[in-house]
């Protein structure tokens, strides 16, 4: 498995809108996310290309992202651009799949 240079989006919305959004996200594709608006880890199954696995922490309106487990077969800048595409506003935004 291999690890992705962190990276941070900048978000609108609060901390804890951010963590509802990114908690639903994951549970709708089967993963399992701990910790709380200021930060945690998260796990999420990918078809075909294994775990995806990683830590995000807050500061103000900025989400920082550290995937620390992936598929060889998986880019980072996949998972990035899928990231960027879903967090930036928050509030009463449609959550879309991979």
């Amino acid at each position: 498995m291999a690890s992705c240079d962190p990276f941070s989006v900048d978000f609108h919305g609060s901390a804890q809108d951010l963590f509802n959004k990114i908690s639903t996200l994951i549970h709708q594709h089967g993963g399992s996310v701990s910790g709380g608006p200021s930060g945690g880890t998260f796990s999420v199954p990918v078809p075909v290309f294994g775990t995806v696995a990683g830590t995000f922490s807050v500061s103000g309106q900025r989400c920082t992202i550290h995937i620390t487990q992936r598929s060889f077969f998986l880019a980072c800048g996949i998972i990035e651009n899928f990231v960027r595409s879903n967090i930036p506003t928050v509030e009463a935004t449609a959550i879309t799949a991979f």
